[in-house]
């Protein structure tokens, strides 16, 4: 018993140590700061811990903390699904349907190129390049046993790129046209508090029927249950609450939980980490960086196209389809007066759709490549 108290403060002593690191990054104004920062901390702590800091965390961090942080983010990723994002889906489901499946199948190619010209495997290349957000990916990777390491690093590299080179590019398309970015799509407005409740009440509910998606996702082995099994307990709650709530659901769900999942997520995976995992990383980013570049180069391709047959502005189609992440599109497109809810619901909508197809098809790929080595081993011993 003193043993296991004693593993649970150090812990928690660590998972304190990590959100420092977090808080320093969110300062620098970075959106997601919060997890890269404790991510990079518990990186630096678990492969070169101090002698006197009172780290002890050899195996990485209980698998507890992780799933809390995937609940977390799960009830905050469905949060986001409300009726706004549901009526501008409705209004353009073809052109985004369309657009990010092509998106989806775009990256499955940059990940295919990532493991043809580096040390990747292909399950590794795939994650590490899938446009589904820097917080939900190495989650899955550490869900389907691919290196962390490298799904992490491309992942924040591709955020870096887009959030550098997107913003700056439409900022001088704006500056040089003399228009600003806004659509003729009206902008729907927010959800306001459901039936005169307070909007404390509904929290509970809604992290029981988070739990309840997770418990059931478990049960019938859907892949990371405890983030996608909460999204969708979320989703299905505030869908089915419209029958006896006239306006969108809302509730209290502080930014400071959202922090808190955020340290947990990049604690847990950063305290996994090994000096193994960075083998071949040179080459793996060479590559990536590469590959990254010619989907932002595709996907502003397809934003054009979009922006000329429809009456979305250019500025708003190339956030709304960038493989960025929903907080930095929807901050660029504020910025440049592009319709922010469209920008909000297309990488909202993209990243879920990521998440709900993408390990699913990484068990098919995982599964296909055991197969194959087990009839190698067979054919090589006959």
């Amino acid at each position: 018993m003193k043993a296991t108290t004693s593993d649970l403060l150090y812990q928690i002593w660590f998972i304190i140590l990590c959100g420092l690191g977090g808080l320093l990054l969110s300062l620098m104004g970075l959106p997601i700061g919060w997890m890269i920062g404790s991510l990079i901390f518990a990186c630096l702590l678990s492969l070169w811990p101090p002698k006197k800091s009172g780290v002890n965390v050899k195996k990485g961090l209980n698998r507890f903390w992780f799933l809390i942080g995937q609940y977390l983010l799960g009830i905050e990723l469905g949060r986001n699904v409300n009726m706004s994002v549901m009526t501008i889906f409705q209004e353009n489901w073809i052109t985004v349907i369309l657009v990010i499946s092509t998106s989806i199948l775009f990256s499955f190619g940059t990940g295919l190129f990532l493991y043809r010209f580096s040390r990747a495997d292909k399950l590794t290349g795939l994650l590490a390049t899938s446009p589904g957000g820097i917080a939900t990916m190495p989650a899955i990777a550490e869900e389907v046993g691919a290196n962390i390491g490298v799904v992490t690093a491309v992942q924040a590299m591709r955020v870096f790129l887009v959030v550098t080179i997107i913003p700056v590019v439409l900022f001088c398309i704006v500056n040089g046209s003399g228009t600003e970015g806004l659509t003729s799509n009206p902008v729907v407005e927010s959800p306001i508090q459901a039936a005169g409740y307070p909007l404390f009440v509904w929290t509970i509910p809604i992290m029981l029927a988070a739990f309840a998606g997770a418990f059931i996702g478990k049960r019938i082995k859907l892949p990371a249950p405890w983030l996608i099994g909460s999204l969708l307990g979320v989703i299905i709650f505030e869908s089915a609450s419209t029958t006896f709530v006239d306006n969108t659901l809302t509730f209290f769900w502080p930014h400071s939980i959202v922090v808190i999942g955020q340290i947990l997520i990049g604690t847990s995976i950063g305290s996994r980490f090994r000096k193994s995992m960075f083998i071949g990383l040179k080459r793996i980013m060479i590559v990536s960086t590469l590959g990254t570049l010619l989907l932002i180069g595709a996907m502003y391709f397809c934003a054009y196209i979009v922006s000329s047959f429809t009456g979305i502005s250019l500025v708003t189609s190339v956030l709304a389809f960038a493989p960025g992440g929903v907080v930095e599109m929807s901050t660029a497109a504020v910025s440049l007066h592009a319709d922010s809810t469209f920008v909000v619901a297309v990488q909202t909508l993209r990243i879920i759709m990521v998440i709900l197809l993408l390990p699913s098809f990484i068990k098919f790929i995982h599964k296909r490549e055991v197969a194959k080595k087990a009839n190698a081993g067979t054919s090589i011993v006959g």
